[in-house]
């Protein structure tokens, strides 16, 4: 298992919509809602790289209220099988709108719904369908927007503390503002040999004991 970046539930569609996806994929550190699979980093440092082209799924662009009042809105206690339609219909959208989708590894994961290719030259190409399905892109759960929540990288440092005490090797990521974006795993053995669908497992009960609940 390699040395993976894991992004924060504000770099994504929604915490468990990433966990969905990577439990289809090569388990990178959590999944997504959408998710193109890892790649290198200039530090040698395998990212993942999510459905959400930027914070929240935005492009290049900030939504406007009215926009972000119609989008759906998950819940820290969503299902997997709500978090999948509304992934599903997100990214449906997209390809009818001419995103490049990555179908290859949906075929791996037995997806029925690819999810779209990454990198600035699509999101920049097709930043006119990006925008068209904004609407359709789930919000993640107040507790899990920083811009929402005030105690947000307080909530994340006790997440990345809980995954640690289950014996994952893992370290938080800020931004220069100080803000959580996500964890690496501490070093090449960081995920103590657990199987994805533990970590998968882990993950998410993590999610839930530090974000549940917080007003």
């Amino acid at each position: 298992m390699r040395n993976t970046k894991h992004l924060s539930p504000a770099v994504r569609t929604t915490a468990f919509s990433v966990c969905a996806l990577l439990a289809a994929t090569v388990l990178t550190a959590c999944g997504a809602g959408g998710e193109s699979g890892a790649k290198a980093a200039k530090d040698g440092v395998s990212t993942l790289e999510t459905g959400s082209p930027a914070p929240d799924g935005k492009p290049d662009a900030a939504a406007t209220p009215k926009v972000d009042s119609r989008r759906p809105q998950l819940r820290m206690d969503s299902t997997e099988e709500e978090i999948d339609k509304l992934d599903n219909a997100y990214n449906a959208c997209l390809q009818a709108h001419g995103v490049p989708m990555n179908t290859k590894r949906a075929e791996l994961a037995g997806a029925k719904q690819a999810w779209p290719m990454q990198g600035k030259e699509i999101t920049t190409k097709y930043k006119s369908a990006f925008d068209a399905c904004l609407v359709k892109l789930p919000r993640q759960p107040p507790e899990q927007d920083p811009a929402v929540n005030p105690h947000y990288t307080d909530d994340y440092r006790a997440y990345v503390k809980c995954i640690n005490k289950t014996g994952m090797r893992v370290k938080m990521l800020q931004d220069e503002h100080g803000i959580a974006t996500g964890w690496n795993y501490a070093d090449d053995n960081g995920t103590n040999g657990f199987s994805e669908a533990k970590q998968i497992e882990i993950d998410k009960t993590c999610q839930k004991e530090a974000f549940g609940g917080k007003k």
